[in-house]
């Protein structure tokens, strides 16, 4: 026996060995960048397919791809939830209805495509998946082809591999294309970031900026005499918080709250956006010499974890921090973004929140919050169960369609629905829904990669003959139905709604539900302002994707 053939036969009797193999050559490929590309997770499926191409058994049980897909859709929902309700503010409804017209034009194009070049529909709708990558629409499209009765398990395993050829031979150019595009408009249009951030700030009403403090002596008659809640109502302090307050002629530095009277010569540090602190600045008063942040022989500043799950899911306003411990949020610190406090700001668990308050309240504070990074990595397995197994009952819950047939959401959709209601309602009593950023980015990861691997290295041994047939036209079809997608938002967004790149970028980037692609727009543009309208259309587009694929697949 050749040394090929011995690793056949090891792999073959140890299934975990091949899993674990597959998922870490392919996360080590997944890493490698050129040009600033790199396909990410998404290796795993290309490495799976080299594996699974060595033997026609080279394959795990279902079960691991199963499990693989809903926790990563359903974590995905979880964490996209409350954005997704609250795009449909402001501009986010027509953004999404706007992302909703383009896929169904795109998924036109693909079906007549596929109908012109005689492709069969599973190609298609793995075609469709591919040049818009989004995996989870893949899996929606498995789920639905394991059910087909009447098939050999030779059968089977070719029909299930029709839609992973056609996903893997486009992915691809489904992310170099949206890239290439990003370029050519900014290279086209001379795009100025700085000026496209003014832009953005002004549509969504959200800053990207870096937080800062400022110290100011009062000295405005319009504010004398009034507490800071007062000027608060009156829209004058929009996005800024006064953290700290010296009355004229006192000694000791206090935390001002809601109530707090302002008077002629008081000094006060006011926390707000670089751009706008010398407005606000100008508006009390006079600069002084004197930063109140550097005296720290009663008041403190300290970063804290949001761990208690008494408080995860509740706003700002709800927790009573001045009424309970003389203390103030200033800022709100999610994943790599400092964010600035509101009443009505509901904290997640994991959040950072930076307070101001006496020395000696903050061992309560920290009680009260949680401040316990362990127990931001535990996971919840209650709650995870049962919004999974809610979202598995969805997905067999037969659909009627017109004419006498019904649709089932699946394995996939299902659990995402509900993911999204749940990540909007937060919490139903003392269970918490949503999960730590850390515990929700793990598994989300864990579940792409169980999926990824399990699905290419059943996939694998059909590829090479499918990609022999139809490989380039497959590819060159793919390009077109990228290049479309793409294309069309740029042109209705830039030149119809006129909307700033940096959030044109996110949107094409969720569009395409690829992180890829946000990187990259994140890269060109150090604001993140992709980041709001990726957040806005990506759980719109993930949903929609899903359905649409399983229409191209029974056209």
């Amino acid at each position: 026996m050749n040394l090929y053939d011995t690793i056949v036969k090891l792999l073959l009797e140890n299934k975990p060995l091949l899993l674990f193999l597959v998922i870490a050559i392919g996360y080590f490929i997944g890493r490698i960048k050129v040009a600033g590309f790199s396909f990410g997770v998404a290796a795993v499926l290309f490495v799976g397919l080299a594996f699974g191409a060595m033997h026609p058994d080279m394959a795990l049980p279902d079960i691991i791809y199963m499990v693989g897909l809903v926790l990563f859709v359903y974590t995905i929902g979880l964490r996209s939830g409350a954005s997704f309700f609250a795009s449909f503010k402001k501009s986010g409804l027509r953004d999404n209805l706007l992302a909703i017209g383009i896929l169904l034009v795109s998924a036109a194009i693909t079906i007549v495509l596929g109908k012109i070049m005689g492709v069969k529909s599973t190609l298609m709708a793995g075609l469709f998946c591919g040049s818009l990558t989004n995996t989870p629409a893949l899996a929606s499209v498995i789920d639905i082809l394991k059910n087909t009765p009447g098939l050999s398990p030779e059968a089977m395993r070719n029909l299930l591999a029709e839609p992973v050829v056609g996903y893997s031979l486009t992915y691809p150019i489904g992310v170099m294309g949206v890239i290439f595009l990003f370029q050519l408009g900014i290279k086209l249009w001379r795009i100025d970031f700085k000026k496209e951030g003014e832009k953005t700030a002004e549509i969504t009403g959200v800053s990207t900026e870096e937080l800062e403090h400022v110290n100011v002596v009062v000295t405005n008659p319009r504010l004398i005499g009034k507490d800071l809640q007062t000027i608060g109502e009156s829209g004058e302090l929009h996005s800024l918080v006064v953290s700290r307050r010296l009355p004229k002629g006192a000694t000791e530095i206090e935390i001002p709250g809601p109530a707090t009277v302002i008077q002629h010569g008081d000094i006060l540090t006011l926390v707000g956006h670089s751009s706008e602190l010398d407005k606000f600045q100008a508006f009390f008063g006079m600069p002084s010499s004197r930063d109140l942040s550097l005296d720290g022989s009663t008041i403190g500043m300290r970063r804290i974890f949001v761990s208690n799950k008494a408080v995860i899911g509740k706003a700002v306003r709800e927790l009573d921090m001045y009424q309970r411990f003389h203390a103030i949020i200033t800022r709100i610190r999610r994943g790599d973004v400092d964010l600035p406090t509101s009443g009505d700001m509901t904290l997640e668990g994991g959040d950072r929140v930076r307070i101001i308050a006496p020395k000696k309240e903050f061992k309560a504070i920290n009680s009260f919050l949680g401040d316990s990074y362990q127990r931001l990595s535990e996971v919840d397995y209650i709650s995870i169960s049962i919004g999974i197994s809610l979202g598995l009952l969805l997905g067999m819950i037969p659909i009627p369609l017109p004419g006498g047939s019904s649709f089932k959401l699946g394995f996939a959709a299902g659990p995402l629905i509900v993911a999204l209601l749940l990540g909007k309602l937060g919490r139903s009593g003392r269970i918490i829904w949503v999960m730590s950023y850390n515990a929700n980015f793990t598994l989300r990861q864990m579940g792409a990669v169980f999926f990824l691997a399990g699905i290419g290295l059943k996939a694998g041994y059909s590829f090479y003959t499918t990609f022999q047939s139809a490989g380039f036209q497959m590819i060159m079809m793919g390009a077109v139905v990228t290049l479309f997608t793409a294309g069309l938002t740029i042109l209705i967004g830039r030149l119809f709604f006129k909307m700033p790149y940096n959030l044109m970028m996110g949107m094409m980037s969720a569009l395409h539900t690829q992180p890829a692609c946000l990187a990259f727009a994140n890269e060109k543009d150090d604001t993140g302002a992709a980041n709001i309208s990726y957040a806005t259309i990506f759980p719109t587009a993930m949903v929609v994707k899903i359905l649409l694929a399983q229409v191209i697949l029974g056209w």
